[in-house]
C-alpha cells in the first residue's frame, strides 16, 4: 500500500517497514500508532518506529541507502551526547509524510524487540512495540501528551500488564522516570 498523498503517514510507515523486513531488520512500531493498539485511538501526524541493527550485519547507513535507492528521501541524524535517542533515519515521500526510524533510545531494555506483538495497519502485516516497553518510552519522553498516553495505555490494559515489568523497564530510564511510573499506576490501576 503506497501513498497517494499528503497526510498517509500510516501508508510510507508500511512501505518503509517492508524494506526494513527484507533487510531482516527487527522494528516495532512506536509513539501514535502503538498508543492506538494498546491504549486508546487518538490522531496522530507522524509513524515512528524503533529499528535495531545490533546482531545484523548492517551498519546505520544501509537502511538510508536502501530507503533511498527506493524512492525515498532518507537522512541520519546523531544525536548530541544527552539526547535520549542516540539517531534517527528520518524518511519522506514525495507528498510530505514523515517516518521516524529511531536507531537507540537510551536506556531501552535490549529485550524490547522480543516483546513486540504482531498486529496489522491498513492489512498489513506489522511488528508495534509491546505495552510495557511503550509506557516506559513515553514516561522517559516526558512531555504531556506522552504522559497521557502512558495512563491510557495503562487504563486500557492495565490488569494484563505485567506491572513488575513495567516498573523495571521505566526504572533503566531514570529516578524521575520511576517515581513517575509509581504514580500513575497508583492512580489508575490502584484504588484511591
Amino acid at each position: 500500500m503506497t501513498a497517494s498523498g499528503p497526510g498517509q503517514p500510516g501508508h510510507l510507515l508500511i512501505e518503509v517497514l517492508r524494506i526494513l523486513d527484507r533487510l531482516s531488520v527487527p522494528s516495532a512500531v512506536v509513539d501514535g500508532f502503538a498508543v492506538s493498539f494498546h491504549g486508546v485511538v487518538r490522531g496522530t501526524d507522524d509513524a515512528d518506529a524503533a529499528i535495531w541493527l545490533k546482531g545484523t550485519s548492517l551498519d546505520r547507513s544501509d537502511p538510508v541507502r536502501e530507503l533511498t535507492n527506493a524512492g525515498f528521501k532518507a537522512e541520519l541524524r546523531s544525536g548530541e551526547a544527552d539526547d535520549p535517542i542516540t539517531a534517527v533515519i528520518v524518511v519522506h515521500d514525495s507528498y510530505g509524510n514523515r517516518t521516524d526510524l529511531l536507531l537507540g533510545v537510551r536506556g531501552m531494555d535490549p529485550a524490547a524487540p522480543s516483546r513486540a506483538v504482531a498486529s496489522t495497519l491498513l492489512g498489513s502485516p506489522i511488528r508495534l512495540i509491546g505495552a510495557e516497553d511503550l509506557i516506559a518510552m513515553k514516561i522517559f519522553a516526558g512531555g504531556s501528551r506522552d504522559l497521557d498516553d502512558a495512563k491510557s495505555v495503562l487504563q486500557v490494559t492495565g490488569s494484563q500488564l505485567d506491572l513488575k515489568l513495567v516498573r523495571k523497564l521505566t526504572r533503566r530510564y531514570g529516578v524521575r522516570e520511576a517515581k513517575t511510573i509509581d504514580r500513575l499506576i497508583k492512580e489508575t490501576i490502584s484504588p484511591p
